[in-house]
């Protein structure tokens, strides 16, 4: 709006006869829903509108005087010196758009421009106010809205993730101490309820650590390395797991770039995903991890050829704890793309050609890490 005004004062100032133009001014003030003063080329108001005059001083007390003088919230705020400012439109044509600023108990944006005649002389600067205390108070209840159902979201999330090795942990303190009463029980049998009480202790663990991670993210550690290595040593990893669950696992190589990477960053999030391919596959299925090197960015591509993700669910599966899997955290997804996107990279999920799923990890190319580099772009070493 406040730009529409120093556009229709353009125009006002190029057609309307000099002895016009303060009257047609002050009418095209008026009509505006903003708050306008006009001031000469000495800082002294000629124009206060009605919409100023009902939250400053009014008009004939305003009209004749310097700018600040009767406009004490310009004079005295404590982020910009409007007397410099003013001074500075008048003489060098310079103006000021300041998109948001407190004034007392409300906030404005402010635009200041200068006056400009027909001849490209400054004749003067006018100053609009917009009043947008309710829009930035709106969108400041959105945002804490937002952050606290995500608190709530969180809270419940760990409650319930802590909750079940916790109560698993507690049953088998239980059992263990009724075995350990009985002078007959087996010590294999007290040894498998303390491995079960060590293996719930390592999960809320694992919890604890996910959790960190997710909400730690900020900028990786960067070491050059292959992305080729790092899928591999996952893929090497899960080629066990895949092999018991009766999964075809196939690495399919095909970068050769040197990047600058977190690889324990980017191999938790090609674990993460390259774990849940394997647990959605039923057995005899498969699963292809392909690298690539494109021409802006270095790609991962997870396919399987399980049933696919549902497609209510396919919106929600990088929240935090959604999980359909039994036992499953909802942790895997948000860490690996955290991770990624702190990369500046990218995870999209797509439908696989012929069913199943498939995640695109898509990194960008970024300058050698390595202390020898030099800033240098990383190519291929072929």
């Amino acid at each position: 709006m406040s730009r529409w005004f120093a556009f229709y004062t353009e125009v006002l100032l190029q057609g309307v006869p000099e002895g016009d133009y303060a009257s047609a001014l002050e009418q095209l003030a008026d009509s505006l829903p903003l708050e306008i003063a006009a001031v000469d080329r000495t800082g002294r108001v000629l124009i206060w509108n009605r919409a100023l005059a009902s939250t400053t001083v009014p008009r004939e007390q305003a009209v004749g005087h310097p700018l600040l003088d009767v406009f004490p919230g310009l004079r005295d705020d404590a982020n910009l010196d409007w007397e410099w400012a003013l001074a500075r439109v008048l003489s060098d044509g310079i103006g000021l758009d300041v998109p948001r600023r407190p004034l007392h108990d409300r906030v404005v944006r402010l635009l200041l421009f200068p006056l400009v005649g027909p001849d490209g002389g400054i004749r003067g600067a006018a100053l609009a106010l917009d009043d947008i205390t309710e829009r930035v108070r709106a969108e400041d209840r959105r945002i804490l809205r937002v952050r606290s159902d995500a608190v709530e979201a969180l809270g419940a999330g760990i409650a319930h993730e802590i909750r079940n090795p916790l109560n698993a942990l507690s049953l088998n303190l239980q059992l263990l101490r009724e075995r350990l009463v009985d002078p007959k029980t087996d010590r294999a049998v007290l040894l498998a309820k303390a491995d079960t009480m060590i293996a719930e202790m390592r999960r809320v663990d694992d919890l604890v650590v996910h959790l960190l991670e997710v909400s730690r993210g900020g900028p990786p550690t960067r070491v050059p390395v292959h992305l080729d290595e790092v899928v591999g040593a996952v893929v090497e990893r899960l080629s066990s797991t895949a092999a018991v669950a009766g999964i075809q696992l196939v690495h399919r190589r095909g970068s050769s770039r040197l990047l600058g990477l977190d690889p324990q960053r980017i191999d938790r999030a090609v674990h993460n995903l390259v774990r849940n391919a394997i647990e959605a596959v039923p057995q005899g299925g498969h699963v292809w991890v392909t690298t690539r090197d494109d021409p802006h960015s270095t790609v991962v591509v997870v396919d399987d050829d399980g049933p696919g993700i549902p497609p209510g669910d396919r919106s929600r599966i990088f929240e935090l704890f959604f999980s359909r899997k039994r036992g499953g955290t909802g942790l895997g997804l948000p860490l690996a793309r955290r991770a990624v996107e702190d990369h500046g990279g990218e995870i999209e999920l797509l439908e696989r050609p012929g069913g199943g799923t498939r995640f695109v990890v898509h990194l960008p190319i970024v300058p050698d890490a390595s202390p020898q580099g030099g800033g240098r772009e990383v190519a291929g070493d072929d």
